[in-house]
């Protein structure tokens, strides 16, 4: 007989998942709160942004380390981009229009399509 095991395995994954952003935080909650800012590792998150964690995921490979982060906001688009052009520009990041790139790693923040609806993604990778 062959049992279904997508819920378990879900939960599992989401488990694991958790569990792999604490150690790249080195223990630290995932989405730690600092006065009027969240992160996420060392990338601000902007306020008013409702991070959707099951959608997410961190780990590290070989190259280096890989995060994604889904959220949704109200927040225009061009908000959304002058905040991350000021935030990620004073902790050494280079570029803009949602493409960033900071020693060996990039990171990308998009809007796209999902079944929930629109949301934005960042993808924080190595290059």
């Amino acid at each position: 007989m062959i049992l279904s095991c997508h819920k378990p395995v879900a939960l599992i994954y989401r488990t694991l998942a958790r569990a792999c952003l604490l150690i790249l935080l080195g223990g630290q909650p995932a989405f730690a709160e600092v006065p009027q800012l969240r992160w996420a590792g060392d990338v601000p998150i902007m306020q008013g942004w409702e991070i959707e964690p099951e959608l997410g995921f961190a780990f590290d490979s070989p190259n280096g380390r890989i995060v994604m982060i889904f959220a949704s906001t109200a927040a225009s688009e061009d908000a959304i981009m002058a905040f991350y052009v000021k935030s990620l520009a004073q902790l050494g990041w280079v570029g803009g229009a949602g493409n960033w790139s900071r020693d060996a790693e990039k990171l990308v923040i998009s809007k796209v399509e999902t079944a929930r609806g629109a949301l934005w993604r960042l993808m924080l990778q190595p290059r």
